[in-house]
This record gives C-alpha cells, structure tokens and sequence, in this order.
C-alpha cells in the first residue's frame, strides 16, 4: 500500500551546517552514508552534548559544507554483499577516507578547501571565542537516531498554527515526505513502531517522535 512519495531527500556532510539536497542516497542501519560525518566539538561542551552547532553560533548553520569529490551518492565498497537476504544488515565497507574530504564556505563568503585545515577552526574560534577541533566517523554523528523524516504537511500546519513562515529546512530532515492522505498533516506520528520501504531496498522502521531543538 502506498502511503505517499519522497519529496526531497538531505544530508548535513558537517553536524549543525548547512545540508544539501541530493537526488539518491546509500541508508543502513548507521544513517544516510555521508550524513553528519564531521561535527565540530567545543571544549566546554558537555559530556552529554560536547557539539558546536546553531544553538551555540545562530551563523553555524548558513556555513556550506560540500563533499570534493563531488559524489553525490556515496557508496560501500560491498555494496552487493549489503543487500544479500543471507547475511541480514551486514555491516557496509566504508568508501576511502578521500571520499569524504569536505570544502567549507561561510556566510560571509571565506571558502577553505578543507574543514581539517588548521585555519578554519582557528578562525572559527577567533569568532565565537571557544576552544574547538573537528571530530570525523564515517558512521556519522547523531543525538539520538540516525535517520529522520517530516513531511510538509507536517510543515505547513506548525506554519500555520503559529502564524509564521518557517522553512522546511529548520527541521534538518533526511527525508521530506508528501502522504497522499491529505487528512491528517501529522500523519507521520500515527507511524510510530511500523515500518515504511522507501524505494526497491530500504525498510525504514519509525522507533519514536522527534523532538527539534530551537535551531
């Protein structure tokens, strides 16, 4: 039975910046491959949360992040052996650490061609005065769960129930959703504890509401 179509799919190459629409992506059981891989750890952040994101630097979230390779579907190197009925959720072989390599442009237009690069968060310390370093896991880096879904219907009545315009990109979702059941616009939450298939391979099982943060 379909319930409705994929409007636009995301991913944040660098937790808290900006994200970047892409056509496809690669999902398992650790995320959109290339989603969250960098983040950028405060020194005085705590244990629970040690990330420097929005809610930190309200700029944080305008800087551009892109992958220089200019893949936009990154894949495993057993990408076969990942859809085989026999071996169940086998662990995806990461692409060559290159592949992540990622260029950063900020608000002001300062493009470094390299987030690793020294002179980036030296220069990011110089404007919010911490003390910062990147952290990079190929698996990506996440609060809680490592996919999440909204739709703009969804979208539309917060919009509307709170009288203001609020662009679906606040809400820092992988998967933007259209359901063809225009009744209910929260009728994600009615999908809790059932599973979705979205596209020929990924079974995507809804484990709990999202709650945003400010940002």
């Amino acid at each position: 039975m379909q319930l409705g179509t994929i409007e636009s799919i995301w991913r944040y190459p660098v937790k808290g910046m900006r994200g970047e629409e892409i056509p496809h992506t690669y999902t398992a059981f650790t995320g959109l491959m290339g989603d969250r891989v960098y983040g950028v750890v405060a020194g005085d952040g705590s244990p629970g949360h040690p990330w420097h994101t929005g809610r930190d630097q309200e700029q944080f979230i305008l800087y551009s992040p892109r992958y220089k390779s200019g893949e936009e579907l990154l894949l495993p190197q057993n990408l076969d052996a990942t859809y085989s009925e026999w071996v169940p959720g086998i662990d995806p072989i990461y692409p060559d650490t290159n592949a992540f390599k990622v260029s950063v442009r900020t608000p002001d237009g300062m493009a470094y061609d390299d987030i690793e690069d020294l002179a980036f968060i030296k220069d990011l310390e110089k404007i919010t005065g911490r003390s910062l370093r990147i952290h990079i896991t190929q698996r990506g880096q996440f609060d809680a769960r490592p996919v999440s879904l909204i739709s703009l219907s969804a979208v539309t009545e917060i919009n509307e129930g709170i009288g203001m315009y609020i662009d679906k990109r606040r809400f820092r979702a992988n998967f933007y959703v259209e359901w063809d059941d225009q009744d209910d616009p929260f009728f994600e939450l009615t999908l809790v504890g059932k599973t979705l298939r979205i596209g020929d391979n990924l079974e995507l099982t809804i484990v709990e509401r999202d709650p945003r943060c400010k940002v």
